[in-house]
């Protein structure tokens, strides 16, 4: 009967482990491969669908600053897809819900459809398109006390492209209401501090 060596034992366990070790690292890399894509709720999603996915009356943005990037994305997804008619009824039901009371009587519905027609017609006829925005950080929101109600100033900019390509700077005014709640009473064009 033959006998095999020491180290011939070693390099054959050692081996069986090395692979053992391989097939357990990518058994892991399968299992989480196919597990992640589930728990990330934007992957593959349109950025409409990304923008009307958050139930605003439920998960309404928490500060002055993460209103106006809400309301940055939904502009840029008006703007930069084509949408159906529904569609665009759907992202200004979003809008509306980030506007003040006041500003809501003051824009009815119908009108304001009206207008971002003509407006997002205007653009494609110009070939424009929003590229990106750009929200100034948490920290650095002006806020001011009007009569006895919180307001807070954001700025922002977006960048066009197309044939016009620039850059538009702009502030978002908002007001706290009764629920604490920060709402879009107006913008302006900024103008610089």
């Amino acid at each position: 009967m033959r006998t095999i060596p020491a180290k011939k034992k070693k390099f054959s366990l050692s081996s069986t482990a090395i692979l053992v070790a391989f097939i357990l690292c990518a058994g892991l890399v399968v299992y989480y491969s196919a597990i992640r894509p589930e728990k990330t709720p934007t992957s593959g999603m349109t950025l409409f669908e990304e923008v009307t996915s958050r139930d605003l009356s439920k998960d309404y943005p928490q500060t002055p600053a993460e209103v106006a990037n809400v309301y940055c994305s939904i502009v840029k997804c008006m703007y930069t897809q084509e949408l159906t008619e529904d569609q665009l009824f759907t992202l200004c039901g979003q809008m509306r819900a980030l506007y003040s009371r006041e500003l809501l009587e003051s824009n009815p519905l119908n009108d304001m459809l009206y207008r971002l027609e003509q407006e997002i017609d205007d653009f494609r006829d110009k070939e424009i398109t929003i590229g990106s925005f750009v929200v100034e950080p948490a920290e650095d929101v002006e806020y001011s006390v009007v009569g006895n109600k919180k307001r807070a100033n954001v700025e922002f900019h977006f960048t066009l492209k197309g044939k016009a390509g620039s850059k538009l700077p702009e502030e978002v005014l908002l007001e706290e209401d009764e629920k604490r709640e920060f709402k879009i009473i107006g913008w302006r064009v900024h103008e610089g501090k």
